[in-house]
């Protein structure tokens, strides 16, 4: 048994992987049209740098011309451009992201292996594989499906190398592996701006341990300064060129965009107070309305004394016209947290066509996140209160993204990131739950027996 339950493992991974390989290669042949849709501006810019443009926004045959941006973080533009100049094109970005989606399955798998879940890793890669939000999302040229993976990769690094069995003994190579996984989170950061609050809480945490360590009378781990400042210097590196960049071009050391101010005001504003957060749940903002607010903002913005002319002046402008509309209301803006907390965690996505159009395929959706998140629920308060090793990082992983959200726009795409913490946390929520419910069984049984007896 010892000798087969191994291959059994090998074959049922090599199907998962196949699965997920088969399944985001249907998506991207059934929707390769999306990916020639630029909805982010991403491919604008890929396009840009490839042509020697630089990293801008525009193009020579519009009326503005190219002008610099730090609109948009940089990775996924730059990994677009690298197939752009190659000539792959929407081809190339297809093929892109369906290797990055098998490849976030393999890390889940792994980092479940970490975790001491040799059967829950191949589940936890299992729903990865399936996700239906990496599914369609594969088919997009945006960042969904970059962040995931880079998620568990950096899940499986910190796993591997900062847990309490690999602190005690110091050497190069463990210290390079720590800088290693500091060069991941900075390339996560400069994906999504969100992993920045995930460094900042989880660092935070790891000041925090020792003195709680001592007040508790445990032994502390050895040698955490040293690997913060390994991390640290990794994260420095994978940032610094996007930093300095900013400074030679906008005279600002901005570390990651200058979309911030437009995501939190797109949340908190009256026209969405009173539209979406003050109407029934599952209401949407209306693509007309949402135009015309778009539009009188610029339109504001235009007649502002003195003029908002660039990306950081619109980036801070918007962000104090937020400010002021969440002290004008702020009952409604505990509200649209509220309204922010429940898109991010729904089980059916909002205003989507296939769901309407299917409903057989809404409720699949809707039972499949149900599984999934009562899981993931389960997991993270268990894991809270029994503060197992390894499963740190995943924890403030999870905060750190939805406390970011509860302010920012969001929607449940918003989630994709965190499949992977989501997959591992719910096989381990249901895992113990199940042997919970078993040693509840014989338990159950004595009982029942001793009052026959008696």
């Amino acid at each position: 048994m010892s000798v087969t339950k191994p291959g059994l493992l090998s074959t049922a991974l090599l199907l998962v992987l196949l699965l997920a390989g088969g399944l985001r290669l249907t998506m991207v042949v059934l929707q390769s049209d999306q990916l020639q849709e630029d909805r982010d501006a991403y491919i604008a810019i890929a396009v840009n740098l490839a042509s020697g443009n630089g990293y801008s926004s525009g193009s020579a045959a519009t009326v503005d011309g190219i002008e610099p941006t730090a609109f948009r973080p940089p990775l996924y533009p730059c990994l677009l451009a690298a197939l752009y100049y190659v000539k792959a094109g929407s081809l190339g970005i297809g093929l892109m992201q369906v290797l990055l989606g098998v490849l976030t399955v393999w890390f889940t798998w792994k980092t479940g292996l970490r975790l001491r879940m040799p059967v829950g890793a191949l589940v936890a890669a299992a729903i990865v594989a399936t996700d239906p939000v990496l599914l369609q999302y594969t088919s997009y040229a945006m960042t969904e499906v970059l962040s995931a993976f880079l998620t568990s990769l950096l899940i499986y690094m910190l796993a591997l190398n900062l847990t309490e069995e690999t602190t005690l003994p110091d050497s190069p190579k463990k210290a390079f592996r720590i800088f290693a996984t500091g060069l991941v989170w900075g390339l996560s950061i400069l994906c999504r701006p969100t992993y920045l609050a995930f460094f900042g809480l989880w660092f935070l945490a790891s000041l925090c341990s020792p003195v709680l360590k001592r007040i508790l009378n445990t032994p502390s781990q050895g040698l955490v300064w040293r690997q913060r400042t390994y991390l640290s210097a990794g994260i420095l590196i994978a940032v610094s060129p996007w930093l300095i960049r900013n400074l030679v071009v906008f005279h600002a050391p901005i570390l990651t965009t200058t979309h911030g101010g437009y995501t939190l005001l797109l949340g908190n504003n009256p026209v969405f107070y009173q539209e979406v957060v003050q109407q029934p749940w599952g209401t949407v903002w209306s693509g007309k309305s949402l135009d015309a607010w778009q539009k009188s903002l610029e339109d504001e913005i235009e007649n502002t004394i003195p003029p908002v002319k660039s990306e950081q002046e619109r980036d801070r402008w918007m962000y104090q016209r937020a400010k002021a509309n969440i002290a004008a209301e702020p009952s409604l803006f505990v509200q649209s947290c509220l309204l922010r907390l429940k898109r991010f965690w729904n089980f059916s996505p909002l205003n989507s066509s296939l769901v309407e159009s299917k409903p057989l395929i809404g409720w699949g959706i809707t039972g499949y996140y149900f599984l999934i998140l009562t899981g993931t629920g389960a997991g993270f308060l268990l894991l809270i209160w029994k503060r197992e090793s390894g499963w740190g990082p995943i924890i403030w992983l999870v905060i750190s993204f939805t406390v970011v959200h509860l302010f920012y726009w969001t929607n449940m795409r918003m989630r994709a990131p965190l499949v992977p913490a989501i997959a591992l946390l719910s096989v381990y929520g249901w895992s113990k739950s199940v042997e919970f419910l078993k040693l509840r069984k014989p338990i159950a049984a004595r009982e029942q027996e001793s009052h026959n007896t008696l």
